[in-house]
């Protein structure tokens, strides 16, 4: 069973579960050092979803789970029946466990544990998915846009997370992601 087996079964679940949002496959995350395999976009969630089959092997997971919790509302693995105790074992308690199974000739997702909403998602993981334009957008809209609006990105993200609640920010980036046009 691997990540090509079961993504396109996982894509169908996530729609279902988030009929509203924009589901897409890779999103990178921090600088694309680490990319989501299933990601439902949503103006009230950011649910990622990892795909670990039986031909995977977890080496990069501990680095995947550190950088999903910071920038993810909700965390889901999606894993094959070799893994799942292992696997388990490097998750944080509100991270979702999805179980994939063969039954007859078809695969099978079951919910082993259920997601839960992340308790201590970091402010400015999240900013780093918007583009430069949004972020100067973002600081126009709040008055806090002088003296930076020719400043690099980095400068723009410092800016934003020194000048406005993290809570406000994050509900921003899931609004500009659920809705940005011309991409992908």
């Amino acid at each position: 069973m691997r990540d090509a087996d079961i993504r396109p079964l996982l894509v169908r679940t996530v729609r279902a579960r988030y009929p509203d949002a924009r589901v897409m496959d890779e999103l990178g995350l921090m600088y694309g050092h680490v990319r989501v395999d299933v990601v439902a976009l949503s103006p009230d969630c950011l649910h990622g979803y990892e795909i670990k089959g039986d031909a995977d092997d977890l080496r990069r997971l501990p680095g995947q789970v550190r950088l999903y919790s910071e920038a993810l509302d909700r965390c889901s693995l999606v894993v094959g029946e070799r893994h799942l105790h292992k696997a388990a074992a490097l998750l944080p308690a509100w991270w979702g466990i999805v179980r994939v199974r063969q039954v007859g000739g078809a695969l099978e997702l079951a919910v082993e544990r259920e997601d839960q909403p992340n308790p201590e998602p970091a402010a400015h993981a999240p900013l780093h998915l918007l583009w430069r334009p949004e972020l100067l957008a973002l600081l126009d809209a709040a008055g806090k846009a002088r003296g930076v609006r020719s400043a690099n990105k980095g400068r723009l993200l410092r800016r934003a997370l020194e000048s406005m609640p993290a809570d406000s920010l994050r509900a921003h980036v899931r609004q500009v992601l659920a809705t940005r046009e011309g991409w992908r």
